[in-house]
This record gives C-alpha cells, sequence and structure tokens, in this order.
C-alpha cells in the first residue's frame, strides 16, 4: 500500500477544523450546543479544541444541525449543507480508522492468574485427580454435581 493520492479527501483534520469554524460562526455557546443537542460539553470541546475525531456520527451530525440553526448573521456563508457535511464525515471517518489501524500496537493477551508473590500463597496438590483433562485440579464440593436429594435414596 503505497503513499495516498494528492487528492486523499477530506481528512480528519480538515473535517474538525471546519467544525470549529461552524462552532465559531453560530450564536451557541458550548454548553448552549450541549443542552440544545443532548451531546456531552466535554464531548463537543473535544471535537472542537483537542482533535478528538468523533465517533458517533448521530452525535456529530446532531451539533452540526444545530450548529447551521443558529449560524451568527454576520457570519461568513457557510460552504457545506446538512448533507455535506454528513459526507464530509464519512469521508474523514474512513480516514481517521484507517489510520487507527495502521497505528494500533498489538496488544499482548491479558493473562487470567498472576504468579503468587509470596511462598505462603502457592498450592500445592499432590495426586490429584484428573478432571476435564487437567490434572492436579483443585475442586470444592462434590464435582458430579450430584445433590442428596436427588439421589433417591
Amino acid at each position: 500500500m503505497g503513499p495516498p493520492p494528492e487528492n486523499a479527501g477530506v481528512t480528519p483534520e480538515d473535517l474538525l477544523r471546519d467544525f470549529g469554524s461552524l462552532v465559531d460562526a453560530q450564536t451557541k455557546s458550548l454548553r448552549g450546543l450541549a443542552m440544545a443537542t443532548d451531546v456531552g460539553l466535554e464531548t463537543i470541546r473535544g471535537w472542537k479544541d483537542m482533535g478528538r475525531f468523533p465517533r458517533s456520527t448521530d452525535d456529530f451530525m446532531k451539533v452540526v444541525r444545530t450548529c447551521l440553526q443558529f449560524l451568527k448573521p454576520e457570519a461568513p456563508q457557510q460552504r457545506w449543507r446538512v448533507a455535506d457535511w454528513e459526507a464530509r464525515y464519512h469521508e474523514a471517518k474512513r480516514a481517521w480508522e484507517n489510520r487507527e489501524g495502521d497505528r494500533r500496537p498489538q496488544k499482548p493477551i491479558p493473562v487470567a492468574f498472576s504468579e503468587p508473590t509470596s511462598p505462603r500463597m502457592t498450592t500445592q496438590v499432590y495426586g490429584g485427580d484428573y478432571v476435564n483433562g487437567a490434572k492436579n485440579s483443585v475442586h470444592f464440593g462434590d464435582v458430579n454435581h450430584h445433590h442428596p436429594d436427588q439421589s433417591g435414596r
């Protein structure tokens, strides 16, 4: 996979820069936007000021629609309608997901049980039974799940 073509489309950075301009061009505060859209204040601030890519199409588009409804009269004419914003969002999201996939580190498989840290915590079983294919298993109670009231005696 070579370098992206010259016209790679809308990058996540392009989308977020334009989103910041849109938020600045409307009359509501960030808190007002959050209240009007039911999208968290910190979420909107993360998109606008911190470069966090919006993971939820619905939330992002709610905020965009609200911004477009409350543009300042003196704001420059917006280049994009709602449908344009949605198409640009999906294009930028594809680019963002591809980047995230490229740099996602391989996570080690978590170990369910760690080694005991103290000799007193060590349990040794001598001559254990084979249960479910494992020798030296420790079992509490009746491993065959027989209940005294069902023994038929």
